[in-house]
């Protein structure tokens, strides 16, 4: 008796919290296909942290050489900076390692108004395009 009673509690509390869960993520954007777009932006790859916390654009910052290559290499994500707004880009960031501050081009699916999963990308030097190979290097 004691076991069904505690057993029914336990499927109690499981269904409160599965309802509460739900009712939580009623409404978000899970990144369903129909809610995202396509597009090409061109602008700076930025480290994002360093971006948000220092404003810092360029690869050396803060006295350090290569501050934003190292801050990618260990996992902080990647960032767009197209005039004054920010796309974090939803990759492996370790792809873009060698080109923070660098002009970039990248096509790829928008979510969420600021999140881009890029299929295609382009460092821009004199004005000549030159594929960064994305390919086969995506977590998803």
């Amino acid at each position: 008796m004691k076991k069904i009673l505690v057993l029914s509690v336990m499927l109690f509390v499981g269904a409160v919290f599965a309802g509460a869960y739900a009712e939580e993520m009623k409404g978000m954007d899970m990144g369903n296909k129909k809610k995202s777009k396509v597009l090409t932006v061109t602008g700076t790859l930025v480290d994002t942290s360093c971006y948000i916390e220092d404003g810092a654009t360029g690869n050396d910052h803060d006295g350090m050489k290569a501050c934003g290559t190292e801050c990618l290499k260990g996992g902080s994500p990647a960032g767009l900076l197209v005039g004054k707004k920010l796309y974090t880009l939803a990759f492996p960031a370790p792809v873009f390692k060698d080109y923070v501050g660098q002009q970039i081009e990248i096509t790829g699916k928008l979510y969420l108004g600021d999140q881009l999963i890029p299929s295609k990308a382009f460092v821009v030097k004199s004005g000549k395009k030159v594929e960064i190979k994305i390919a086969g290097k995506a977590m998803m």
